[in-house]
């Protein structure tokens, strides 16, 4: 027999028990499936944004103006790159530190060499800029850079940079003594059209001059050659010297924001000038367009005369052509005389006076042959509205000799005096001349003459007055005849009116000459002559005015006298 017992299920006649099978617990309900996709579909949109956000940058700014955390855009080409996540102070509080998020497409411009800066409204030389963002608000511009070393903090920029990478166009250097009214922004002018503009300078201390940099803008950079001369073309251009009044300018922008012009001088079609290219900036235009001077050799003249209106920038003139300029004036007295003259200091440039380019030595020496063959400085004067003056090369007439130091440190050009200086005295003495002239003797015995004449006219009797009168009347009334008769009437009468106006000034002679006590006698009788011989004349002119007929014709027959005279002629 077995030791074990039967299990019941195994009793005859008794079924079998069921199996009981124990439940899963890794067993998952319907209910958590919802839940289980939203929390994958969550992991996927956090590692796409993940994968889709760049990397974050902070840039530190002057100030928080026109910065707003999580409306601020970063833009390039106007196009959204990122936004500004967070704005703090720094901790030492003197910068605002602003964190920008990055868009993965914009991953490469978090290097060293990108710029930012805040664009908003600002008023420059250049007008109006960000007008836009009134309406949409400021926003971080970027200027993305090329470099491959990542950079994650940044410095902003105050202001907009006035040259972008990869704009077109062509960057050159002008070395200039003179920064004028130019700045940041000054427009670039070819044949008074703007082509470019300033885009920065800076002082070397070192050199003592200035480098200013400037940006001409594609298509323009070809017009820059080798042969461009360029200028100030600041403000207005005022210059009043021996040549007169000169006002040049570019237009109304350079005279408030300044301004560079230039032109080509020579070969106008030469090769353009590369990147980078140095020019020399003059003063004004006249200067820059102005042929090769070559080494300048300076030279000292005296002048013992009056030198007012010689001044710094005297022209230094042969027959009219500059070929020099006066670039010292001043006050010396000599040792020996102790009298004080004027020594003036100029540059003269050999090729003007149509030298070719020598050296120190040779220039000195042709110099000093042209000296030698007659040549003097004159003082003389430019504009006599304004006085001022200039000095003048010429070769007067039997020019004293005189010695031209080679040797000397600045040497010596002989000098003549002026026309105008020897004027002077001429007219100084002409004025002493006049002024021993007893003008109070000759006014008191004109005065005395005058007396003497009244009282002789006042001494004539009323007959002489009166014949005057009627001789005066008398020529009236023929004037009038005249006027009625004929042209041959008029013409016989003239001959008469002549004889009595030569009459009439005689008397009116004798009246001046007569004296006092001389106006009876045979001037008296005189008088009466011609008394009747204007009582004549009158009764002459009432019948020539009756009878004009008679001055042709002759007069009429008496009709008394008729018949007898018809009787003597049988």
């Amino acid at each position: 027999m077995n030791d074990q017992d039967p299990s019941p299920s195994d009793a005859p006649g008794q079924p079998p028990l069921p199996a009981v099978q124990p439940r899963s617990r890794l067993r998952l309900s319907m209910v958590w499936l919802v839940p289980l996709i939203a929390v994958a579909v969550g992991i996927g949109l956090v590692v796409q944004s993940r994968l889709q956000v760049g990397p974050e940058i902070v840039i530190d700014f002057r100030t928080a103006e026109g910065l707003e955390a999580g409306r601020t855009q970063v833009r390039y080409k106007e196009v959204p790159v990122g936004q500004v996540t967070k704005v703090q102070l720094s901790a030492d509080r003197q910068t605002v530190r602003a964190t920008v998020r990055l868009d993965r497409s914009a991953a490469a411009m978090a290097v060293e060499d990108s710029r930012f800066w805040v664009v908003r409204p600002r008023i420059g030389a250049t007008g109006l800029t960000g007008l836009s963002t009134l309406v949409s608000g400021a926003y971080i511009g970027v200027d993305a850079g090329v470099s491959e070393q990542a950079q994650r903090e940044f410095v902003g920029l105050e202001n907009p940079p006035f040259v972008l990478r990869n704009e077109p166009g062509r960057s050159f250097v002008l070395s200039a003594t003179n920064l004028g009214s130019l700045d940041i922004g000054s427009p670039v002018y070819y044949r008074r059209t703007r082509v470019g503009r300033v885009v920065g300078w800076e002082l070397d201390a070192e050199n003592d001059t200035l480098s200013v940099r400037l940006f001409v803008e594609s298509p323009h950079e070809r017009l820059v050659t080798q042969h461009s001369r360029f200028w100030n073309a600041s403000g207005v251009d005022l210059a009043l010297n021996a040549n007169g009044l000169t006002v040049n300018t570019q237009s109304l922008t350079s005279v408030l924001a300044g301004g560079v012009a230039f032109s080509n001088v020579g070969d106008t079609k030469g090769e353009p000038a590369a990147e980078g290219s140095r020019f020399r900036l003059f003063r004004d235009r006249e200067t820059a367009v102005a042929p090769p001077d070559g080494p300048a050799q300076r030279v000292r003249m005296v002048f013992r005369q009056n030198a007012r209106g010689l001044a710094v920038g005297a022209p230094v003139e042969v027959l009219g052509v500059e070929v020099g300029r006066v670039e010292q004036v001043r006050l010396r007295q000599d040792p020996k005389t102790r009298h004080f003259h004027v020594e003036a200091e100029a540059d003269l440039f050999p090729l003007r006076v149509g030298l070719p380019l020598l050296a120190p030595a040779d220039a000195r020496q042709a110099l000093k042959r042209l000296v030698d063959d007659g040549l003097r400085a004159e003082l003389r004067t430019g504009n006599l509205l304004t006085g001022q003056a200039y000095i003048a090369l010429d070769y007067p007439q039997r020019p004293t000799p005189v010695r031209f130091d080679t040797n000397a440190a600045v040497p010596e050009l002989p000098t003549v005096p002026g026309a105008f200086s020897e004027l002077q005295p001429q007219l100084m003495q002409i004025v002493r001349r006049l002024g021993s002239v007893r003008f109070d003797l000759i006014g008191e015995s004109l005065q005395s003459t005058l007396q003497t004449a009244d009282g002789t006219l006042k001494s004539l009797t009323p007959e002489a007055r009166e014949a005057l009168a009627s001789l005066r009347r008398a020529l009236d009334t023929a004037d009038g005849v005249m006027r009625e008769l004929g042209p041959e009437a008029k013409a016989a009468l003239g001959g008469v009116q002549a004889t009595l106006r030569s009459a009439d000034r005689t008397l009116q002679g004798l009246e001046r000459q007569v004296g006092p006590g001389a106006a009876g006698g045979g001037l008296q009788a005189t008088l009466e002559e011609f008394q009747r011989s204007a009582r004549a004349l009158r009764q002459l002119a009432d019948y020539l005015q009756r009878h004009p007929q008679s001055l042709l014709r002759g007069a009429p027959a008496d009709p008394v006298l008729a018949p007898a005279a018809q009787e003597n002629a049988r």
